[in-house]
């Protein structure tokens, strides 16, 4: 435990002189302010650029609810792509360095290797997704009416799942992969990927995990999420443990 510990702090250590602590969570606080701020002042925007008043008046004022689901979808797709390019080189670039071989001839397990890493870039998500929703809880109070914390807070939370579970991908990729713009691509194309297939097949894919998104949405519109939730979560957690155990395996792989 105390060299899982250290290997952490080694992680965190290097996630801050990087700089991901500071322009992570700030992207994501961004996407966050810039919603319920385009969405105030959208019918201004648009009169400026030509549209007629009329015309602009004719575009409904969105509520709260509207606006924290829409910051959530930014999270879902630029988002993701923040969190591919940050994290694409986590175990690759590494290897292509030799410090993974440094690290791992000393008496470190596999195991607190990949799963150190792991819970090093999922704080920095988590961090980054709490500063994105404080920052759209903050600006719809202030621009449009009053929503609960509470609901933002936990629809944060169900959403992050996702964004977890993309980064697992992430990190799967980067221990069998040596390319780091083709983990990025196709961590990105197995998030977009499943969304699709989850839209298409919505009565075979309740399980899907891309449906966190949707019941994250549920949360704060309708205040509470559907029965499906639980099932969504279990199997979320199941599949990322497995891609965990066959991190560890493909990391076993590299050095031999």
């Amino acid at each position: 435990m105390n060299m899982w510990l250290l290997l952490f702090r080694k992680e965190m250590i290097e996630g801050a002189r990087n700089y991901k602590w500071l322009w992570i969570p700030l992207v994501f606080a961004i996407f966050g302010i810039s919603n319920p701020v385009t969405s105030h002042f959208l019918p201004e925007i648009l009169k400026s650029s030509g549209v007629t008043e009329e015309a602009a008046k004719l575009i409904p004022e969105p509520t709260s609810a509207e606006v924290i689901v829409k910051s959530l979808s930014q999270y879902g797709s630029m988002g993701l792509l923040v969190l591919a390019l940050a994290f694409m080189g986590i175990v690759a670039a590494e290897r292509q360095s030799g410090s993974m071989i440094m690290v791992l001839v000393k008496p470190v397990s596999h195991v607190s290797y990949v799963t150190s890493k792991w819970a090093a870039m999922n704080v920095i998500t988590l961090a980054a997704v709490a500063a994105g929703q404080l920052g759209t809880w903050y600006y719809t109070r202030l621009l449009f009416e009053d929503i609960a914390l509470r609901a933002v807070l936990i629809s944060g939370v169900v959403y992050a799942l996702w964004l977890v579970f993309v980064n697992t991908i992430t990190l799967l990729l980067s221990c069998v992969m040596k390319s780091l713009a083709g983990i990025a691509f196709v961590a990105v194309a197995a998030a977009a990927c499943l969304t699709l297939l989850t839209q298409l097949l919505k009565g075979a894919m309740r399980w899907s995990p891309s449906r966190l998104t949707a019941e994250a949405g549920r949360i704060v519109q309708e205040g509470q999420a559907s029965g499906s939730l639980w099932l969504i979560l279990s199997v979320t957690v199941l599949l990322i443990a497995l891609m965990l155990a066959l991190a560890v395996t493909a990391s076993r792989r590299l050095i031999r």
